[in-house]
């Protein structure tokens, strides 16, 4: 068992150095794939048929006669708002340029708002055609026909005869998901004498640009929900590549099925378009955003929803209408939202081991409620995590108290461990009998010093996946750090950051394990226990520094708990050598007496 464990613990630490040389490399190598790759013009077939093929002769014939029916009109952009948004139209293609989100900075320190898909080549809702496997947005000029301070239509005819109307409306409420919802409609109206037939109709929902607090692009995904589950793909799987199979790059990604809503998301903010009934079709795909400030790369996600309109008699009509969420992934918002929405918040997953992912997507919502109530109180953001982690360990603490009884217990067996060892080892299987024996004797399982880290890691996952898409903590600030959602970087000495918060988490860490009894008999196992702190300091090294927070607190926390147990642990020892003296069987105490009996005296 020892041997077995102290493999498993050398194989750990290898891991971890890997994986931060693997971090460093993959980020380097990420940058100069995407700005070394070529656009991507041909699609990898997905498995669902595409329906490119046989509306691309359509659409070529409708743009051709939209164009003779239409004369082209100058650009006329314009502005909807209520408190919260401020949405940017333009008459080409009838669509958004922008939508600023008023309550959220786009830098910290800034006066200007964030814009979701500022800067990014195609408008929000326009209108997607495919033609031999490239998408295309359409920026046809369409004509204003009515605006009001929260509504705005759009007319174009789109074919002889064929009328079609673009209606947007904001709301002036400012309770729950309203203030952020764009109701719009797309509505088609055949007043020819002969019978029309539609092309597929794809409505962009815009662009997702990386955050900066989302290096690797975890949080920056494009999908749609189909009713059960949320389907989505992450800049990854655009890029191609892969560990133990290469996969091409792809120019984009196509599902077919029942779009009960779909979504293009980075770590703070979505777009989610939920249809009054549901679409047929999602396509996402990367978009290049030029560079960053610091001349790196950068690929955002977009997403098209898909509809089939229904062939329209002469005199025939048919309308799409669909409520767009555009706005920032606030959990108390998005769970007011009928078709789970707030799926996008990302608190658990699905596969694999989904019950897992449940429960820890549960337990996340239950943190994220407990520390906005915290927040409200405190009015920082850092103090209700700190105050939240406290009120968690409180709850376990009879638990974890109950697993470092046990581990002190296993420390106790260390010598008759040791000396079964000795006595049988040309003989593994009565070893293991004997072993068996002598915990029963003593009443102690030795999984049981296991259970405070399994009790904390789906609270760690928890607190992690909450932590990593609540806008509320974007730009919050604690003691020196500037942002709870980035590591609290303070310095850099030879392009490495220097984040304090980590390291305070490996000290504690290590001094929590200094002070814990060790539970093996095997030296070289009890020395690579001693490296965990370092384990974990490498993982969470450039995690957010509301995570590591959270963690080096749990730590004080255990701290405390075993300077309990530890004084009980002497005072019981104590009174044991007391007793000892007294029967004669022991003529001096041991030191660890003497050291209370020094105490007292002092």
């Amino acid at each position: 068992m020892d041997k077995k464990n102290t493999t498993i613990g050398i194989l750990l630490l290898l891991a971890a150095f890997g994986l931060w040389i693997w971090q460093a490399k993959q980020t380097r190598e990420a940058e100069a794939q995407q700005a070394s790759r070529p656009q991507v013009q041909q699609v990898e077939q997905a498995s669902a048929p595409a329906p490119a093929a046989t509306t691309a002769p359509a659409a070529a014939t409708l743009s051709a006669s939209a164009a003779a029916e239409t004369p082209e009109a100058p650009e006329e952009k314009f502005v909807l708002e209520n408190d919260f948004i401020r949405v940017h139209f333009t008459s080409l293609g009838g669509a958004v340029e922008k939508v600023e989100i008023l309550e959220y900075k786009a830098e910290q320190g800034g006066k200007a708002p964030y814009a979701f898909n500022e800067g990014t080549p195609t408008p929000i809702y326009a209108i997607d055609q495919w033609r031999a496997g490239v998408l295309t947005s359409s920026r046809d000029s369409w004509t204003v026909v009515e605006k009001t301070a929260t509504k705005a239509v759009f007319q174009r005819t789109v074919a002889p005869g064929v009328t079609a109307l673009r209606t947007y409306e904001i709301s002036l409420s400012s309770e729950g998901p309203a203030p952020y919802t764009i109701r719009q409609s797309y509505s088609l109206a055949n007043g020819g004498s002969t019978a029309y037939s539609p092309d597929t109709l794809f409505i962009d929902l815009g662009t997702a640009a990386p955050d900066k607090a989302d290096s690797y692009g975890y949080s920056l995904n494009a999908g749609y929900y189909d009713g059960e589950d949320f389907i989505y793909e992450a800049p990854s799987y655009f890029q191609g590549g892969g560990w133990f199979t290469h996969s091409a790059p792809k120019s984009h990604v196509e599902w077919s099925g029942n779009v009960v809503w779909a979504t293009t998301k980075n770590q703070f903010f979505a777009a989610i378009a939920t249809p009054v009934k549901p679409a047929q079709r999602v396509i996402s795909r990367p978009v290049p955003l030029g560079v960053d400030a610091e001349g790196r790369p950068l690929t955002g996600l977009s997403t098209s929803i898909g509809f089939d309109l229904p062939v329209l008699a002469a005199g025939g009509s048919a309308n799409v209408s669909m409520d767009c969420y555009m706005g920032p992934k606030e959990y108390r918002r998005l769970s007011l939202l009928s078709e789970n929405q707030d799926k996008v918040m990302k608190f658990g997953w699905s596969t694999p081991l989904g019950f897992l992912g449940a429960f820890v997507g549960f337990i996340g919502k239950l943190f994220y409620m407990g520390l906005t109530a915290l927040q409200h109180v405190t009015i920082n953001w850092g103090v209700a995590i700190i105050l939240m982690t406290i009120l968690i360990r409180l709850v376990f603490w009879p638990l974890t108290a109950k697993a470092a009884e046990s581990s002190r217990k296993m420390a106790k067996l260390q010598k008759p461990l040791k000396e079964l060892q000795e006595k049988y080892k040309d003989n593994p299987k009565k070893r293991n009998e004997e072993t068996l024996e002598l915990w029963k004797k003593h009443k102690v399982n030795p999984l049981a010093g296991c259970l405070p880290i399994l009790i904390q890691m789906p609270i760690f996952i928890a607190f992690y996946y909450m932590l990593r898409g609540a806008s509320e903590l974007r730009f919050a600030h604690f003691l020196w750090i500037g942002d709870l959602s980035l590591p609290d970087t303070v310095a850099s000495i030879g392009g490495f950051p220097i984040n304090i918060m980590p390291i305070l988490m490996g000290v504690s860490m290590f001094y929590q394990m200094h002070l814990a009894p060790s539970p093996s008999t095997d030296p070289l196992q009890a020395k690579l226990m001693k490296f965990m702190p370092l384990i974990f300091l490498f993982f969470c090294y450039n995690f957010s520094s509301g995570l590591v927070l959270y963690w080096t607190v749990s730590n004080c926390m255990s701290i405390l708990q075993q300077l309990q147990i530890n004084r009980k642990r002497d005072a019981e020892e104590a009174a044991e050598a007391a007793a000892a003296i007294a029967t004669g069987s022991l003529k001096t105490a041991p030191a660890s007496v003497k050291g209370q009996d020094k105490k007292k005296k002092k």
